[in-house]
């Protein structure tokens, strides 16, 4: 998919009652979701609905990792409100539009530690297959994908990023399509290190050897490893999203 402007914008980055309104207050309702602490939101069976049905997307953003595509987040055609409104079973515009508000604000977390899932074979959705199209993938021709320990430590440890007030505001802007989805950091996805590999090789138990100075020294043979491990972790998310289920799930 070509990059627009607002990919760019993207790097640069409810407890209320719902009342049923027309989809003309899309931002309105938007703004009063991401007006409330994101820890203050539950995660009920109607987000998992909503869940389960996320496209991951690659962002190209410094080494690049994944995120949510940001312009269709949801299996079932460009109609993202047409499709929450299937997923949840509602006709209301506004019950739609919320939660997928508030799902934006959500998916870290569940990512993190609400979502559970074991080590396995699974498949991406047939939807979604091209887009893993690539060696480093991990995906076979059958759309197959295994799933090791070693990406869901990525995958928890992962730091993503969410848009602020402005950032909010110029998503808004861009039109109905377009939806706050959250992206991991492509610059340090693991934590504070610019050469990501340290972070993860930390994670993993397989810290580098440190020089005189306490700087890492690397090794050609374990980055590549690493790196390819970083790719995998695009398809990682996508059937983490698609097969993992709620450790608790409210009403």
């Amino acid at each position: 998919m070509k990059r627009r402007p607002f990919l760019l914008g993207l790097a640069l980055w409810s407890a209320a009652p719902l009342v049923a309104r027309a989809a003309a207050d899309r931002k309105a309702i938007i703004r009063q979701v991401y007006a409330v602490p994101a820890e203050a939101l539950s995660f009920t069976p109607q987000h998992a609905a909503l869940l389960r049905r996320l496209r991951a997307q690659w962002m190209p953003i410094e080494s690049g990792a994944p995120g949510i595509d940001f312009e269709q987040p949801l299996l079932g055609g460009p109609d993202t409100l047409a499709t929450a409104r299937q997923a949840l079973r509602t006709s209301d515009d506004a019950v739609a539009i919320r939660r997928m508000a508030e799902l934006c604000r959500l998916i870290p977390r569940y990512v993190a530690t609400l979502g559970k899932l074991s080590p396995g074979r699974y498949t991406v959705p047939p939807e979604m297959r091209e887009a893993f199209d690539f060696p480093e993938s991990g995906v076979d021709a059958q759309g197959g994908f295994t799933l090791r320990a070693e990406h869901l430590v990525l995958l928890r440890a992962a730091v993503w990023r969410q848009p602020d007030a402005q950032q909010l505001e110029a998503v808004l802007r861009e039109g109905e399509r377009f939806w706050p989805m959250p992206m991991i950091d492509g610059k340090r996805p693991y934590g504070d290190a610019s050469f990501y590999q340290i972070d993860m090789a930390n994670l993993l138990g397989e810290p580098y050897a440190l020089d005189a100075k306490g700087y890492a020294i690397t090794e050609p043979a374990k980055d590549a490893r690493l790196e390819k491990l970083h790719y995998e972790t695009f398809a990682a998310l996508q059937v983490f999203l698609g097969h993992a289920t709620a450790s608790k799930a409210k009403r």
